[in-house]
C-alpha cells in the first residue's frame, strides 16, 4: 500500500512509522497479540480498512497541511458473510448484510517551535440492516508529538486507541466482542558519532474485550528497548535493538486457557532505507524468545491437569519492500513470520507466515487505483488446539487464506473524497468448520473542511 494512505496508518505496522524502535507489543505475535496489518490486514479488520478508507485524510502528520479540518463520512458496505461461517449459524439464519457508517473525521496539525504536532480522530456508528446485535461504535483515535531538542537530541510520544470488532473467524465465535485497544510509545534517540546515535524506548498496552466470555483475554503490556541506529547523511537507518517485554492478564486464573502473564525477549534489526530513489524496504527481522508464567492447565470440572505449553522461541519478520516502478505506479512486496496468539483468539496458538503483493496507480492527481493479493498459513499448536477445541489428541489444524481486493479513491474536489472497495476472502482449514469465503462490496464519501 501507498506509504502516504491512511491505510498504512491505521492497518499497516510496517509501513506506520518510519523512524523508531521496534514494533510495540500488540503488534508482535504472542498469546494476547492483534494480528492487525501483520499480513492479514484485509481479511482480519476489513471493516477498520474501510472506515480508514473513508477518512482517507488521517495520513502521517508530516504529509497532513497546517491547520484545523473537521468533516462527516458515511460508508455504505454490502458483506455476503459477516460471521465468516462455512455456513448458516444456529439461531442466525441469515449471513450476508449490509452495514452503514455514519463518522466524524477531525485532524489537527501545528509547529510549535522545535514541536511538530499532530492528532486525528475517527469516531463512527455501524448499523447493520438485519444483524443488528453486531452495532457498535468505531473509533481510530492518534496523537503525535516530536521535539527537536538542543545537541540534536529527538523525543517522540505517540498515544493511540481503537475499538473494533473483533473478527469472527478468530475468536471462533459468532458473539458480538469489541476490543478497545489503548497504547503509549516513547523514544529518544541521541547522537554518538558522525553516523551513529543511540536509541532508547518504551512501550505501554491495554487491550480490552466486550464480551465477558472473552474478558479473560484482557490484557496489559510494558515494553522497554534500546540499541544503537546506523544513519548516514541520506536519512536512511538501521537499528539493532534489544528489547524486554512483561504482560499481564488480569482476568486470567489457573483454571483458564490464559497464563497470569508472559515475558518476551528479543533482538530486532529494523531498516527504513530508500535505494536510488526508486525503491525503499522497511521493516524488521529478529529473534523472539517467549515464557509463560504458566504451561498447564487445570479442567475446572475434573480438576484435571493438562500440558498446554505455548513456550516458543525463533524468528520473526515483518518486511516490506516498494519499488516506486514509474512516477504514478508503484508495487509494495510484504512478508511476514510469526508465533503466537491465532488473531483475535488467544486461547489458540499459530505460526503465521504472510505474503502480500500490493501494486498501486495514481491515475491522476485526483484519481488512485490500489489492489492486493494476499496468501496466509496459519499452522496451530496440535496440543493447543486439540485441548481448547476438546477434540482428540494429536488433531491438527492448518489454515490457507487467499485474499485479493482493489481500492479506488476519488477526490473530485477539494472537499470531499470517494472510495470504493471490492474484497474476497476464503480460506481453506483441514476443520472444516472454520473454512469460508467471504465478498465484501462498499462505497464512502468523506467531507473535509
Amino acid at each position: 500500500m501507498l506509504p502516504h494512505c491512511p491505510l498504512a496508518n491505521w492497518c499497516d505496522p510496517a509501513l506506520r512509522r518510519s523512524a523508531g524502535p521496534i514494533l510495540p507489543a500488540k503488534y508482535r505475535g504472542r498469546p494476547g497479540a492483534r494480528h492487525r496489518g501483520r499480513g492479514l490486514v484485509l481479511g482480519r479488520c476489513l471493516a477498520p480498512l474501510l472506515f480508514a478508507l473513508a477518512t482517507c485524510c488521517a495520513a502521517q502528520a508530516q504529509d497532513v497541511p497546517l491547520g484545523f479540518s473537521l468533516g462527516p463520512g458515511e460508508t455504505v458496505l454490502h458483506d455476503s458473510n459477516v460471521t465468516r461461517s462455512s455456513g448458516p449459524p444456529a439461531g442466525t439464519p441469515i449471513l450476508s448484510d449490509t452495514s452503514y457508517t455514519t463518522s466524524l473525521l477531525g485532524v489537527f496539525h501545528q509547529i510549535y517551535g522545535r514541536e511538530d504536532v499532530w492528532a486525528s480522530a475517527s469516531i463512527g456508528r455501524v448499523l447493520y440492516e438485519q444483524l443488528t446485535q453486531y452495532d457498535f461504535t468505531q473509533q481510530a483515535i492518534r496523537a503525535d508529538v516530536r521535539s527537536n531538542l538542543p545537541y540534536n537530541v529527538d523525543v517522540s510520544v505517540d498515544l493511540a486507541r481503537t475499538a473494533q470488532l473483533a473478527h469472527f473467524a478468530d475468536i471462533n465465535s459468532t458473539l458480538r466482542d469489541v476490543i478497545t485497544n489503548n497504547s503509549i510509545n516513547a523514544l529518544v534517540d541521541f547522537p554518538l558519532s558522525v553516523d551513529w546515535r543511540g536509541v532508547l524506548g518504551g512501550n505501554g498496552t491495554q487491550s480490552k474485550n466486550s464480551e465477558p466470555s472473552f474478558q479473560t483475554q484482557d490484557f496489559n503490556s510494558t515494553e522497554v528497548n534500546g540499541g544503537i541506529r546506523f544513519q548516514p547523511s541520506t536519512g536512511n537507518h538501521v537499528d539493532l535493538l534489544l528489547r524486554t517485554v512483561h504482560g499481564v492478564y488480569p482476568n486470567g486464573s489457573p483454571a483458564s486457557y490464559v497464563s497470569p502473564g508472559y515475558d518476551d525477549h528479543g533482538v530486532d534489526l529494523r531498516i527504513d532505507w530508500t535505494f536510488s530513489g526508486a525503491s525503499r524496504l522497511l521493516g524488521r527481522a529478529g529473534f523472539v524468545q517467549h515464557r509463560n508464567d504458566m504451561v498447564s492447565y487445570v479442567d475446572p470440572t475434573t480438576l484435571q491437569l493438562t500440558e498446554l505449553n505455548r513456550d516458543y522461541s525463533g524468528p520473526t519478520y515483518d518486511l516490506t519492500y516498494i519499488w516506486q516502478i514509474t512516477g504514478a505506479s508503484k508495487l509494495s512486496i510484504y512478508g511476514l513470520r510469526q508465533t503466537g496468539a491465532a488473531g483475535d483468539n488467544s486461547y489458540l496458538s499459530a505460526v503465521t507466515k504472510t505474503s502480500r503483493l500490493t501494486p498501486a496507480y495514481q491515475a491522476s492527481a485526483k484519481l488512485e487505483f490500489d489492489a492486493y493479493a494476499e496468501w496466509t498459513q496459519r499452522n496451530y499448536f496440535t496440543n493447543v488446539y486439540a485441548t481448547v477445541s476438546g477434540l482428540p489428541p494429536g488433531t491438527t489444524r492448518l489454515d490457507n487464506s487467499h485474499n485479493a481486493g482493489l481500492n479506488v479513491l476519488w477526490n473530485p474536489r477539494r472537499w470531499i473524497k470517494v472510495t470504493f472497495v471490492l474484497a474476497r476472502e476464503h480460506r481453506d482449514s483441514t476443520i472444516a468448520e472454520w473454512s469460508y469465503t467471504d465478498t465484501v462490496v462498499s462505497l464512502g464519501l468523506q467531507g473535509q473542511f
